[in-house]
């Protein structure tokens, strides 16, 4: 089983240059905003338009009724008296005086057809029909107010002299004659009139609406712009500072590591040499040539372990054959904890600094977690240039892990490794199962 770490190079990238880049996303899903508020708001300011259309109609036609109607029915026109419309029609202002009202009838409250009116000029007939009104009508007529409805498309009112359906609103409101009694007075208004007042109203919202949310987005968007540019200044400072902090930190590492191998180290090779030298005199005692030998064999075991911390702390040249050494020293604790080890580094001499770097520290992170974690017998270095890069293998035959259950230390590791393992154009994989060992794998394409 194998796990590749995220981050690394050859994988396929998450999103691509557009969704990168704050502004533009910012942008995107202003724009998504936009457009879903200024349709929820349209929808909103529509029906309030609609409703302010027919406010102001019932408006008009109450007042309409109260001033033009109203002081000018008398009970003749309820009982039907002849000359009662006559005199009506006479001494009434003109019912039509209100743009896109179209006609007016006069209902008594049995529903009984009492006026009509569909032209100012001329004197209506009245036919005394009796009418069904509906139940908003009845309740308007015993409660007063004012209710509007859409009029019956098929009814004759809604037919006009050419043959053709018109839509027509009915607003109703009640008047009383002198003598106290309810009727009910209706004024037809063109549906189209409505409508456009509705949109004269509603184009008002329209464009407040949209005016701010765009405003506002593409100031937001300045400032996002202007914030980012900050953030990737900062950005890029940092990793300035950071840069700077890891070159001064390498130096510094280089230089201890100069400083032991120019002066201890060589002290102690001298004193193991002239120790094995003087144990070699036949005039040295056979008890205390065997006490210079132990001597020289532990100065040469922490010389030894001496050149593995140094390699710790900062690895030597790693171009051409330095590899090769410097993995060597890597593999120098290894044997002295017991685990056979062996390393095979070829064809790696042509390739990039930063390449060489990558598989130095790799190899590291493994080999150290193989003494510390694996309890392996056997460990194998092998690192192979190729044409298109270097392909490194650490395998050992430890107690190795389940990557399903837990994370060994071994992922852990290997884990921080993964932006310079990207950086470089790298691909780690680590296999491992319980009672399998271990096996890391870097591939490194250029």
């Amino acid at each position: 089983m194998s796990v590749h770490l995220p981050g690394e190079a050859g994988e396929p990238p998450r999103g691509g240059p557009w969704f990168r880049s704050p502004v533009a996303l910012f942008l995107a899903v202003s724009a998504v905003l936009v457009v879903a508020i200024f349709v929820a708001t349209n929808v909103i300011a529509d029906d309030a338009a609609s409703d302010a259309a027919r406010a102001q109609a019932e408006s008009v036609s109450e007042l309409l009724a109260q001033t033009t109607a109203a002081p000018y029915v008398g009970g003749g026109l309820l009982s039907g008296k002849p000359g009662a419309y006559d005199k009506f029609f006479r001494k009434a202002p003109n019912l039509l005086q209100a743009d896109d009202v179209d006609s007016v009838d006069l209902f008594a409250p049995d529903g009984t057809l009492i006026y009509s009116q569909d032209d100012p000029d001329a004197v209506p007939i009245i036919s005394r029909e009796r009418y069904e009104l509906s139940s908003a009508q009845q309740r308007v007529l015993r409660e007063g107010g004012t209710g509007s409805e859409l009029a019956d498309p098929t009814s004759p009112r809604s037919i006009d002299r050419a043959g053709e359906e018109r839509g027509l609103v009915k607003i109703y409101t009640r008047i009383e004659t002198e003598t106290g009694e309810p009727v009910l007075f209706v004024a037809y208004w063109a549906l189209d009139g409505l409508e456009e007042r509705r949109t004269e109203i509603f184009g008002a919202f329209r464009w407040i609406t949209l005016g701010p949310l765009v405003l506002l987005s593409l100031v937001s968007a300045v400032m996002l712009g202007l914030l980012t540019t900050q953030v990737r200044r900062a950005g890029r400072e940092r990793e300035r500072l950071l840069e700077a902090a890891m070159t001064a930190s390498d130096a510094e590492r280089r230089r201890i590591a100069r400083d032991l191998h120019d002066g201890v180290v060589q002290d102690l090779a001298g004193t193991a040499f002239s120790l094995s030298a003087v144990a070699r005199d036949p005039g040295v005692p056979e008890r205390v040539r065997g006490r210079l030998e132990g001597a020289g064999d532990s100065l040469r075991d922490g010389l030894r372990s001496l050149r593995s911390l140094l390699a710790e702390i900062h690895p030597p040249d790693l171009h051409g054959k330095g590899l090769a050494s410097a993995v060597a020293d890597l593999l120098a604790p290894v044997s002295a904890a017991g685990i056979t080890a062996s390393a095979s580094v070829e064809d790696v001499e042509d390739a990039p600094a930063a390449e060489v770097a990558v598989l130095w520290r790799v190899t590291q992170e493994a080999v150290r977690n193989t003494v510390r974690h694996a309890e392996a017998s056997t460990l194998a270095v092998t690192v192979r240039g190729t044409a298109s890069g270097s392909l490194l293998e650490v395998v050992d035959d430890g107690i190795g892990f389940d990557q399903d259950c837990h994370r060994g230390p071994e992922h852990f590791g290997l884990t921080g490794l993964r932006s310079l393992v990207a950086d470089a154009g790298g691909r780690l994989e680590v296999r491992s199962a319980p009672g399998e060992g271990t096996i890391v794998r870097l591939e490194v394409r250029r």
